[in-house]
């Protein structure tokens, strides 16, 4: 019994989960790790300065069985002099009602009310009953899943949890060194027999992968404990680094996430894809979208070429793209795209279309004013002049070339994106000839310094450039 407390205690000192003058909410649901968590604690409450109370879950999941476990929690706890806080969650019907994941479900109810009841006592501190066997456990799941990429590596002793933190003083020791100490002080608990069912993943580890692994070395749980905290110290400075890296990265555009790739893969590849995790994370909630080290795999292959153009559809109707160099990650439009009708150019401003705007008048009316660019041409003194959008046919003849040029292929050259090419804007004629690419080429028939014979004088005044007022 002293060496059950003695690890106990030096678990805690080491990673520091009790101060003088916390209070400690105990998740209690009337098994034998947490009835021995929560006398344990409540045992040595005056040593350490703290308080403690109890907190417990019915799920209705089980009929009367989980309903005595309810009474017995609050029972003992009375017995024991320690304040206790339970509810009954009706489960099924909000499965019934809303679907999803049972244990899932579960798991977001529950710890729901545990951060009400946190916040209703003032509680410091949120300790649950997972041992060595359960961090051994969590390890192997998520390897059976794929998911040991996501950043974290098992449970970590100590994590922040509501306005306090949850801990976790059991896992220095195993379900063996647990039913000992019960035995010993005749603790009371209740069996819950949904933990033999072998319909759940854990169960099936616990039942088959665990006692032959315990064949092969007693002590595979603490070692793996051990390893987990050794493996959590290395993931969380290379988080911490991804993060630094990823901030310097990336940019907000119109609500997309954009970035460099050839920036992105220069940093080392254990770097590369904690910055994918760390970009999908700001998407969505990666308990509510499993990622996979397929999609976290597929995105960083994407960022491993600056050519060409490479779409990525991503869960929850989000999309990355790779246009060239840049990379753009956000939620893709489910309004159909439809091209403005074509604006009339004339002495007064256009509306502003892609941060700038326009006006022609004949070279005898120009005015001289800061912050305007002009082209001149020559034109029949009765020509109309249109901004529109790009459309299919459209070229446009280069200064020192014979023919005019696909507008398409000019953009190719220009590496504009493709998703840009379609709305991007030209000025032509009324016959047609194009004018001016805005932001990319301007026309052989215009020029910046006045010519013999130029008669008319497009202007243009940039008012934004990449979302930022002048």
């Amino acid at each position: 019994m002293k060496d059950f407390q003695a690890l106990l205690m030096q678990h805690m000192n080491k990673h520091q989960l009790l101060q003088t003058g916390d209070k400690v909410l105990i998740g209690c649901s009337g098994g034998i790790d947490s009835m021995v968590l929560l006398y344990f604690l409540n045992s040595i409450k005056a040593d350490l300065g703290i308080s403690v109370a109890a907190v417990h879950v019915d799920h209705m999941l089980r009929g009367e069985e989980s309903d005595k476990d309810r009474l017995f929690t609050e029972k003992i706890a009375k017995q024991w002099g320690i304040e206790c806080f339970s509810r009954a969650i009706p489960i099924p019907a909000i499965l019934e009602k809303k679907g999803g994941n049972k244990q899932q479900v579960c798991r977001t109810e529950r710890y729901s009310y545990f951060l009400e009841v946190m916040k209703q006592t003032g509680a410091t501190k949120f300790a649950t009953a997972h041992h060595a066997d359960d961090q051994l456990e969590t390890i192997l799941m998520s390897g059976v899943r794929g998911s040991l990429q996501d950043g974290s590596f098992g449970m970590l002793a100590s994590r922040p949890f509501g306005n306090g933190r949850l801990i976790r003083p059991l896992l220095a020791v195993v379900k063996e060194q647990i039913s000992a100490y019960a035995k010993s002080l005749n603790i009371p608990y209740r069996e819950d027999s949904s933990n033999a069912e072998a319909t759940y993943t854990r169960n099936r580890l616990r039942q088959n992968v665990l006692p032959l692994l315990k064949e092969e070395n007693s002590k595979v749980s603490q070692h793996f404990v051990e390893l987990a905290e050794d493996m959590q110290q290395d993931q969380q400075f290379l988080q911490e680094l991804a993060q630094q890296k990823l901030q310097q990265l990336i940019r907000i555009e119109n609500d997309q996430i954009v970035l460099s790739a050839k920036s992105f893969r220069v940093e080392a590849h254990a770097l590369q894809k904690r910055m994918v995790l760390l970009l999908l994370n700001y998407l969505y909630n990666p308990k509510q979208v499993p990622l996979t080290r397929q999609l976290v795999e597929q995105m960083r292959e994407m960022m491993q070429s600056s050519s060409g153009t490479v779409f990525l559809h991503l869960p929850q109707h989000y999309i990355a793209i790779r246009q060239y160099d840049t990379v753009l990650l956000g939620r893709q439009s489910r309004e159909p795209v439809t091209d403005p009708e074509p604006i009339n150019i004339t002495a007064d401003w256009t509306p502003v279309y892609g941060g700038r705007r326009y006006k022609v008048v004949p070279t005898v009316q120009q005015e001289q004013s800061e912050n305007l660019a002009t082209w001149y041409f020559q034109a029949p003194k009765n020509a109309n002049f249109f901004l529109r959008s790009r459309k299919p046919g459209d070229r446009i003849l280069l200064t020192g070339m014979n023919h005019p040029k696909k507008l398409s292929r000019l953009m190719i050259d220009e590496k504009i994106p493709v998703p840009m090419r379609e709305s991007w804007p030209v000025i032509t004629t009324d016959k047609n000839e194009l004018l001016l690419v805005p932001g990319l080429r301007s026309s052989a028939l215009v020029s910046r310094q006045k010519r013999d014979g130029d008669n008319w004088v497009l202007i243009e005044q940039l008012l934004y450039n990449e979302n930022k007022e002048y």
